[in-house]
């Protein structure tokens, strides 16, 4: 069984219908006895990291989707959800704070910052690049200047080459875009919302 952990950060709607589009061995759910159950555990949503690390922790998933990773199971991580597997964020509501992730992934959240005349937060339709398409599962049938839809005004720095499956350049910078770390997997973008090749990885995840 799939699990798309309900843990209050909101816009699943699409990624529920995509995930429906190729299996329905799924659920959306908040309910910790499916969740220790789950094969593989999609962790989606839109919103701020500080508020969804005090969700993750007050509910207990945090520990429960470390064993999970320790169990050897698949995790996939979208947007918020991407963030949130790194080590931390300096997205709070409190200047110069930083809030600790899962740290299932080296690497720190950090706000775009550059001269250019780009906005922030960097939404709409983005391409991938440099994607490592002999080691990686996520992007299987994915070609390099494939574009994905992206919506965030913050991103990883200091992640580890060989995590790194694909990357994106925006605000005169290249950033990881998508992260494969044994059964951890994460996209900073929306695969649900980024047409066919967004389902592809969808698809992919569900057959891994």
């Amino acid at each position: 069984m799939i699990v798309v952990l309900d843990f209050g950060m909101g816009n699943i709607h699409s990624l529920l219908k995509a995930v429906s589009l190729y299996t329905r061995n799924f659920v959306f759910t908040s309910d910790v006895k499916k969740v220790e159950q789950a094969e593989k555990i999609i962790l989606p949503g839109d919103g701020h990291f500080d508020k969804a690390m005090e969700n993750l922790k007050s509910s207990g998933f945090s520990e429960l989707l470390t064993s999970h990773v320790n169990q050897k199971k698949p995790l996939l991580g979208i947007c918020i959800g991407y963030q949130v597997l790194f080590e931390d964020s300096d997205e709070s509501s409190k200047k110069g704070q930083t809030i600790p992730g899962l740290s299932l992934i080296r690497g720190k959240i950090r706000k775009f910052e550059g001269k250019q005349n780009l906005k922030v937060p960097h939404m709409g339709w983005n391409k991938l690049q440099d994607i490592k398409v002999k080691s990686s599962k996520l992007l299987k049938g994915i070609k390099n200047e494939t574009f994905m839809y992206f919506i965030h005004s913050y991103r990883p720095v200091g992640v580890d080459r060989l995590d790194i499956t694909a990357n994106c350049r925006y605000y005169g910078e290249s950033f990881p875009a998508v992260v494969e770390k044994d059964n951890v997997f994460g996209t900073q973008f929306h695969p649900e919302k980024s047409d066919k090749l967004g389902l592809q990885i969808v698809k992919n995840f569900i057959e891994l």
